[in-house]
């Protein structure tokens, strides 16, 4: 029994087909949202998640318990700090004011600025880096789902979603082969 096991572990999961991409209905295109929907001193941010993003998510331990940084989340913080993109940090923790005390604490010790720390988006939030976001194309309803079990929702979604194309599959366009990539000498 334990070697069955062992044998089905190590198979290789089976490719996920790819879509013919000539029936393939188009794809939409993500786009910026309209001005008009932005109240014009609307300041534009990026929020970053705390927990499972900037820093490694662990066994809850209280509410000043934070995990250790992810090195390249903090990378990305500061390079956008660097070319003047306002960050804010998105957390549940914000709302406590001991949770909103815990992250500016975590920001300073890890060499961050005093950055905001939200619980709540507004209209100037243009981007949201999360660890728990399904990403919508605007105004479709349509979503961006990956191939990897990390990169599906876990929330249903309709039983109907599959033969009505209501999704958009990352990572299951065709790939090219070794020589298409080589560039011709």
């Amino acid at each position: 029994m334990l070697n069955w096991f062992l044998q089905v572990l190590r198979r290789r999961r089976r490719p996920v087909n790819a879509p013919d991409l000539a029936t393939a209905p188009e794809e939409p295109v993500p786009t910026e949202r309209a001005a008009s929907t932005r109240p014009a001193d609307a300041k534009p941010w990026v929020g970053v998640d705390l927990d499972g993003t900037l820093a490694e998510a662990t066994a809850w331990k209280g509410m000043t318990h934070i995990g250790p940084p992810v090195p390249l989340m903090m990378r990305r913080v500061r390079a956008w700090l660097e070319k003047g993109i306002r960050v804010k940090i998105m957390t549940a923790r914000a709302g406590d004011p001991e949770g909103l005390a815990a992250t500016q604490a975590w920001l300073k010790t890890h060499g961050l600025p005093e950055l905001e720390v939200t619980d709540k988006k507004d209209f100037g939030m243009i981007e949201l880096w999360d660890d728990r976001a399904i990403q919508v194309v605007q105004n479709t309803g349509i979503c961006f789902l990956g191939t990897s079990y990390f990169a599906r929702p876990k929330a249903p979604i309709l039983s109907d979603e599959i033969a009505d194309r209501t999704f958009i599959l990352v990572g299951s366009e065709p790939k090219a082969s070794p020589a298409e990539s080589k560039p011709s000498a």
